[in-house]
């Protein structure tokens, strides 16, 4: 009698059992086990070369890499999709400083007139559109410039900044909302944004409480100026920058700098501090600010490469799945210990190999083949501030209502074997159906962000996708080793403090390319599932992102 009800439980499973094999059919996973850590060492060991000295963007050894990649993706068979019949996007950089000395910042009322002093109580942020504006307008305090009343959060609410200047708090409120969303209106371009939706003609953004009498160190940093991509407009925009003619000006402001222009500058930092932070009453600022910005501007080209191979279903080969990657790293800096070039092995060598090995996958497919048509693109500047991927995301060489994901791939960290992922993103959209399904055929267990606090979900190429309302994904290693009692914890601490961002960052002993050899089987295979899918990736009902497709 068990034998009997043992056969019944089998046979009744089955349907169940079949279904889950064939939601990855047996062709895909003998395919993928050709998947190749050599090849993917031997792209590594070309872009992390001396020879190119770090990759920088507008350098001839960035040309270097560019051209490296095309002739792989030839190789390949693997179709342009840039510009003109190319596999190459032209992306224009705009690199902006300010004039300090023929700028200027003044508050005066009836009764006093205040010169507040470059680099001790303020500093313009460069202007990436105008060489020259000036100003004079009333400031109004508008707390930390968000507005989120679907969120039950509004810092404009009994607010009118049309016309005015308006001097908000950096950062975000503590405990007012989830991580993504602080990662999203801590960005100096959501708060202009935000700004610009109200009127605002001016932002000044008051530095940290933890800077105190300091400000000169970020008043430094901030002086060098900032970057930006350039659209066919001519207009420049970046995640630190102002895009909108609008608002005439953008400036940091220390407490100094703020106690001048509320008449209390016998306060000190932290008393000032108080004033804004738990406000007993309206702050009113009684008086006009008058402020002028010089600006100078310097552009140079540089490029995202792109290939696309196409799809097989007459109707969904028109719209594609991304496979992205930033190919640029930092180039040539500070020696440490003799050396001074920034081979960017780890960030994002890695990643760059890690795409053209899929791509190699895609392209020796003989059946099954993806019904949608895959673009597989190396942007540049991802070091500058998502630049790159930030040109490709507004002005893409494709249609952009038919881009349906965005897989990015930012230093994997081959640094183990690969036993458990993070994928960051993919609870907010269905691509998590797509990520399970590949996870469990490769044996890997499905982890959340072990730092939500870092946020990283918003700090890589993904976000430039996500800004245009594109379900995206980026997947991390996750910290499970062979020993329960110790995760890879410690070790991937020790990486980032000794080698990112360091020339340290070399191909050598510390890749595990069995491990990126099945990173690389668990990405194709999210995006295949995909491009076989009828359904297109939606954003989750409940998702903060969502917001961004309406």
């Amino acid at each position: 009698m068990k034998n009997q009800l043992l056969i019944l439980t089998i046979f009744l499973s089955l349907p169940i059992l079949l279904i889950n094999a064939q939601s990855i059919p047996t062709n895909i996973q003998k395919h993928i086990k050709k998947a190749s850590g050599d090849k993917i060492k031997d792209h590594i060991a070309y872009l992390a070369d001396d020879k190119l000295k770090g990759r920088l963007p507008g350098t001839p050894e960035y040309k270097m890499a560019i051209e490296y990649v095309e002739k792989q993706l030839k190789k390949l068979n693997i179709q342009p999709a840039g510009e003109n019949g190319t596999y190459r996007q032209a992306v224009t950089i705009r690199n902006s400083t300010v004039s300090a000395e023929k700028s200027f910042m003044n508050f005066q009322n009836a009764q006093r007139e205040e010169k507040l002093e470059s680099g001790k109580d303020y500093v313009f942020l460069a202007d990436l559109n105008n060489t020259s504006s000036e100003i004079n307008a009333r400031i109004v305090f508008a707390g930390y410039g968000i507005s989120a009343p679907e969120q039950g959060y509004d810092d404009y609410k009994d607010i009118d900044a049309k016309g005015k200047i308006v001097l908000i708090l950096w950062g975000v409120p503590e405990g007012k909302f989830g991580s993504a969303e602080n990662a999203h209106f801590d960005r100096f371009f959501s708060k202009f944004e935000m700004a610009h939706s109200q009127g605002a003609v001016g932002v000044i953004i008051v530095a940290p409480a933890s800077v105190g009498n300091n400000f000169s160190r970020i008043a430094g940093r901030y002086a060098r100026g900032a970057r930006g991509a350039v659209g066919p407009d001519g207009k420049g925009s970046g995640l630190r920058s102002n895009p909108f003619s609008q608002i005439k000006f953008t400036a940091l402001m220390s407490w100094s700098g703020v106690g001048k222009l509320l008449g209390e500058t016998n306060k000190s930092s932290r008393e000032i501090a108080g004033m804004l932070y738990s406000p007993k009453e309206r702050i009113n600022f009684r008086g006009t600010l008058n402020a002028k910005i010089v600006s100078q501007h310097s552009d140079f080209t540089t490029y995202n490469v792109v290939g696309m191979l196409e799809g097989s279903d007459p109707d969904l080969k028109d719209e594609y799945i991304i496979h992205s990657a930033h190919l640029d790293h930092v180039g040539i800096r500070g020696a440490v210990r003799g050396d001074s070039i920034y081979n960017g092995a780890h960030d994002n060598a890695s990643g760059s190999a890690s795409c053209l090995e899929i791509a190699r996958l895609y392209s020796t497919l003989k059946r099954n083949k993806p019904k949608r048509s895959i673009l597989f693109l190396w942007v540049t500047a991802e070091e500058m501030g998502l630049l790159g991927s930030l040109h490709f995301g507004q002005y893409p060489t494709v249609p952009k209502d038919k881009i349906v994901a965005d897989i990015n791939t930012d230093m994997p960290t081959l640094i183990a074997p690969l036993l458990s992922i993070e994928p960051l993103g993919a609870e907010h959209s269905s691509l998590m159906k797509q990520v399970e399904t590949a996870a469990k055929h490769l044996d890997l267990e499905v982890r959340p962000d072990h730092m939500p606090d870092r946020v990283r979900f918003v700090r890589s190429d993904q976000y430039s996708f996500i800004l245009q309302g594109i379900p995206s994904l980026h997947i991390k290693y996750g910290l499970k080793t062979e020993n329960p009692d110790k995760d890879l914890s410690e070790k991937i601490e020790a990486y980032t403090q000794n080698t990112y961002h360091k020339p340290s960052d070399e191909l050598n002993d510390s890749f595990d390319f069995n491990a990126a050899r099945k990173y690389v089987q668990l990405n194709f295979l999210i995006s295949y599932q995909v491009a076989r899918n009828q359904e297109r990736p939606e954003w989750n009902k409940d998702s903060f992102f969502r917001r961004f497709a309406e």
